[in-house]
């Protein structure tokens, strides 16, 4: 795997490419097929790397190349780097959720070539995010196919998980920013020791300790609790309007036990949209799948972009 800070949208951004990396291009690729993960929230792209090599093993050619982007300001670049990450003081142009949206428009732009056939996967808010990149025709047209994995993209206020955390995180996150800094200053090797203390019990498994570590980093905390707040405020109503115009694109799937996506917003988007392509999970995956499926996911995953290769 590759891995390199680049800038989008004004803001320095961790990026794994799985294949060739995202500057190529093409250029070594008989192929035009280009996969792009939309991580969830925390937007880490680390905590992705089991699944996508998972994803990688199932596709039949070595040169379709697979590029996850994290979230801006969710990971910090290297003090090594002369990198400056722009102030929260500019939060809607650079980490709020419409930013997050342009920064990914960035992305696309820059590194996907004309004649790419795009798939997109999203992941939680990666999906509400893939749905506002369709509003863009010239990213629409090339997208071949979205896979859209437990989608928070209606309503996430309202779920059980949603009810807690508005209840709860809004009102602590200076807490929370207080004792990452906090943590921060522990050693490293004491970090470690309480992750391996405490990720058995949080289901974290020790491969990806140093993702929490990025994770946990104070102005990430922060920005993480902040665009989760957002999420809660501006995602209500689904964009049936998008998601109708676009219906043969969209493969969506829903689990079974997932406190974010309740098994009646599955029944919503069967019942509103019955052309799109929607499958209730089978096996009780739960919403944080990279944590304890990501094999399996990507099985999954990978099977049903295979069927979508040129």
């Amino acid at each position: 795997m590759y891995r390199a800070t680049l800038k989008l949208n004004g803001v320095p951004t961790k990026v794994i490419a799985e294949g060739c990396w995202v500057e190529e291009g093409l250029a070594r690729c008989t192929k035009k097929d280009i996969v792009i993960l939309l991580t969830g929230n925390p937007g880490v792209p680390d905590f992705y790397e089991g699944f996508v090599k998972t994803i990688r093993s199932r596709l039949p050619s070595t040169e379709v190349p697979i590029w996850i982007v994290g979230h801006a300001g969710h990971t910090q670049p290297s003090s090594s780097l002369a990198y400056t990450m722009p102030s929260n003081l500019t939060w809607d142009e650079h980490y709020g959720l419409m930013a997050q949206v342009q920064h990914k428009k960035d992305f696309i732009n820059k590194y996907v070539p004309e004649d790419g056939r795009l798939h997109l996967i999203g992941h939680s808010i990666g999906c509400w995010m893939i749905l506002n990149l369709l509003k863009d025709d010239s990213i629409a047209k090339k997208v071949t196919k979205c896979y859209m994995l437990f989608p928070t993209i209606e309503h996430m206020a309202e779920t059980n998980n949603g009810w807690y955390f508005t209840k709860i995180v809004p009102h602590i996150i200076f807490l929370l920013t207080f004792f990452a800094w906090i943590f921060s200053l522990f050693p490293n090797f004491l970090q470690n020791l309480f992750l391996a203390m405490l990720g058995p019990l949080w289901g974290v498994p020790a491969k990806y300790h140093e993702a929490v570590l990025q994770m946990l980093n104070p102005y990430s905390v922060n920005k993480i609790c902040q665009l989760a707040c957002e999420e809660m405020k501006f995602v209500k109503n689904p964009d049936d309007d998008i998601i109708s115009k676009h219906a043969e694109k969209l493969w969506f799937y829903y689990g079974n036990c997932d406190g974010w996506t309740p098994i009646k917003f599955y029944q919503n988007i069967r019942t509103k949209h019955p052309d799109v392509n929607a499958q209730l999970c089978k096996h009780g995956y739960g919403h944080a799948f990279v944590l304890r499926s990501e094999r399996e996911m990507g099985k999954i995953v990978g099977d049903v972009i295979n069927g979508n290769l040129s």
